[in-house]
């Protein structure tokens, strides 16, 4: 299990916000762990992805973001990681990565990363929750 190292307070405030407002089933999915991690740590990614994820019902209509254009090549870079960690449907490369993050937007998908292969340690997540 990977432990959760947020950014800050905030970052953590959302992710338990936004990880509370899913539903229950898809809650311990690491999958969906990683993808709310990242998002909410990036507040200009997390208003891109609150048009297209409904944490309620787990709808994620990753084609319609992928489709939106941006003209922020890391924003690109981040919409396009966070669908290949919620499918694998993007042909995302590590080198896009390297040269379009900053060194705080790799820490955060570094540990998106992390999550999505490792899942997050359930007391964790319910202390997460419940703060």
């Amino acid at each position: 299990m990977h432990p959760i190292t947020f950014r800050d307070d905030l970052h953590k405030k959302r992710f338990a916000a936004l990880l509370n407002r899913a539903n229950k089933r898809m809650r311990h999915v690491p999958s969906i762990q990683s993808i709310l991690y990242l998002t909410t740590g990036n507040i200009e990614l997390l208003k891109i992805f609150n048009d297209y994820f409904f944490p309620e019902t787990g709808e994620f209509f990753f084609k319609e973001m992928l489709e939106d254009e941006r003209s922020d090549r890391s924003l690109f870079v981040q919409t396009q990681l966070v669908v290949q960690l919620y499918n694998g449907r993007t042909t995302l490369t590590i080198a896009e990565l390297i040269d379009h993050l900053t060194r705080p937007e790799m820490e955060l998908a570094l540990n998106a990363i992390a999550i999505r292969a490792l899942g997050v340690d359930q007391a964790e997540l319910r202390n997460t929750i419940n703060a």
